[in-house]
């Protein structure tokens, strides 16, 4: 028997048609049943064999069952050589100083990286605080000048200037967080496998009944450096679609994604959340997002959604942002476990089911 994760209050199943061709936004207060509602749709796109992709920066997804997860720092990592120079300032939270430096040692690295076979040995992020000094020469201030070198002497007035932040990159650099994420330590006898690998390979066929699950915990305490993280991931997820054109549905999960958005509404369209929402749907990717109130989401982000299940809110302006027509007093009073589905169509109250999870 398939599982179905809502049923109209008079009993009758919904089918989840309504994600098919659209993105699902999940709102509601805390304990008015978000978490149910996600794990009886991860439930039943087991049963139906479809896809789908939990981003977890908590952890609370670590035991799903039928999952298969890989957790960063654990059992996987990210290769330093493939992200950008603004994408690993991002992570890192390198200040703004380093940023013209550090896209010149990190561009020039990727251009000859594109050049050499794929077996090339991984960027040595620990070494970018040296590289940077390198970068800082200039020629001679005197008839010793050679203009056609790239530099004879260091520019200690700037080098002095970046020192501070210099170091600081260093300090992140060393600590035990970033030196498992980039897989700096050693870990004989245990394997690890870079996270845009797994990504690609889970893209490239169907799910056996199985959920993949990248636990983002281990920087639970850094939401900022999780939300760069997962920016990146994204837009893994979205080139590799553009690029093969690969028919099948993959659903995408992330819970409370308003902590994982930029802080700067100007950079929104960079964002790879964004760029999921805008672009996904023409290669069958299909977002679902979970969030306490709606107005933490930005209205061009909201504007996304189609389909939304509103659970209990705590204000009538959240409601509104929504623009539906079901009365706030009925949404306030919505007992846990009950929310009220709004699609094109409009809207009914639906009833979520505890999940019936798959066995072979």
């Amino acid at each position: 028997m398939v599982a179905n994760a809502l049923n109209l209050v008079d009993g009758k199943k919904v089918a989840v048609d309504f994600l098919k061709a659209h993105h699902l936004l999940i709102v509601g207060q805390t304990g008015s049943g978000k978490i149910t509602t996600t794990l009886s749709l991860l439930d039943q796109f087991q049963h139906e064999n479809q896809t789908a992709i939990v981003l977890d920066p908590t952890g609370k997804y670590a035991q799903l069952p039928n999952a298969v997860t890989y957790t960063l720092g654990e059992n996987a990592y990210l290769e330093a050589g493939k992200l950008n120079a603004s994408e690993l300032q991002e992570v890192l939270g390198a200040p703004p100083l380093l940023t013209e430096k550090s896209v010149q040692a990190i561009d020039q690295y990727q251009q000859l990286l594109n050049q050499l076979s794929t077996w090339t040995s991984e960027y040595q992020i620990a070494q970018l605080p040296d590289q940077l000094v390198e970068e800082m020469v200039i020629p001679f201030p005197d008839s010793r000048a050679d203009y056609h070198l790239l530099g004879q002497v260091y520019d200690y007035a700037t080098i002095s200037r970046a020192w501070t932040a210099m170091m600081n990159l260093r300090e992140r650099l060393s600590t035990p967080y970033f030196r498992r994420i980039f897989d700096m330590v050693p870990h004989p006898g245990r394997a690890k496998t870079e996270l845009s690998f797994v990504l690609k390979m889970f893209l490239a066929h169907r799910s056996s009944h199985r959920t993949l699950v990248i636990d983002l915990s281990m920087l639970k305490q850094f939401e900022s450096r999780q939300g760069a993280i997962i920016s990146y991931l994204l837009k893994i997820i979205l080139n590799n679609r553009l690029q093969k054109r690969t028919a099948f549905p993959v659903n995408i999960v992330l819970d409370e994604a308003h902590r994982y958005l930029p802080a700067n509404g100007q950079s929104l369209s960079h964002n790879g959340i964004f760029q999921i929402l805008r672009e996904g749907r023409k290669v069958h990717l299909r977002m679902i997002l979970t969030t306490q109130s709606p107005l933490d989401l930005p209205a061009k982000m909201r504007s996304q959604f189609n389909t939304v299940l509103i659970h209990r809110l705590l204000s009538a302006d959240e409601l509104t942002a929504l623009s539906t027509t079901v009365p706030f007093s009925t949404v306030a009073g919505l007992p846990t476990g009950q929310a009220f589905l709004q699609t094109a169509g409009g809207a009914q109250q639906v009833v979520v089911n505890t999940p019936e999870w798959w066995t072979d």
